[in-house]
């Protein structure tokens, strides 16, 4: 799945089956399809269930592609409240994060410490890169806020609108033993 920017939110290997029955496909649920490929051996049919198969596939690969396309909008349905949940988890997380630099620099800027170095042994040139130093705590202390905005309009963004996008990567036959040496 890809957010609003375009950027990959979730990416898993989906399955999806059916069973063939007098050279027509029809769609098995997702526990079904898992306690099939349970069961499946290293066994190879013979060079002639193959050839069957093969010649099957121009009359499955629509109905296969719809059962996989149904089970991609399945998934989707499922991942649309967890993704929801973790652009809210993310958006806080850095506010918090950004809140909490924010609170030091605060606590640094407001240090009695510093008045007194910048008033003892500090040569000129020191005491100039100290201020600068400061002036950017200083700076950086006021762009925290929007920062902070920035970011969490930018997770937002990423996880809007989330869209599925379908791969798929191969096709296999599960033939029962019986029908295997046919």
């Amino acid at each position: 799945m890809i957010g609003g920017d375009n950027q990959r939110l979730h990416e898993e290997v989906i399955v999806s089956g059916g069973v063939l029955r007098e050279g027509r496909f029809s769609r098995m649920n997702v526990g079904e399809v898992r306690d099939a490929l349970a069961a499946r051996t290293t066994q190879e049919p013979s060079q002639s269930v193959k050839q069957r198969l093969a010649s099957l596939w121009s009359k499955i690969e629509a109905p296969l592609m719809q059962s996989l396309e149904a089970r991609v909008k399945e998934r989707t349905t499922g991942l649309e409240k967890v993704l929801s949940e973790r652009a809210e988890k993310e958006a806080v997380d850095i506010t918090t994060i950004m809140t909490e630099l924010e609170k030091r620099i605060s606590t640094e800027l407001k240090n009695p410490e510093n008045a007194q170095l910048v008033l003892s042994g500090f040569n000129i040139p020191e005491r100039e890169q100290f201020e600068r130093n400061m002036h950017s705590l200083e700076a950086r202390v006021r762009a925290l806020p929007s920062e902070i905005e920035k970011e969490t309009a930018a997770i937002r963004q990423r996880f809007s609108n989330p869209q599925a996008r379908l791969f798929p990567v191969g096709v296999t036959f599960l033939v029962p033993a019986k029908l295997a040496n046919e």
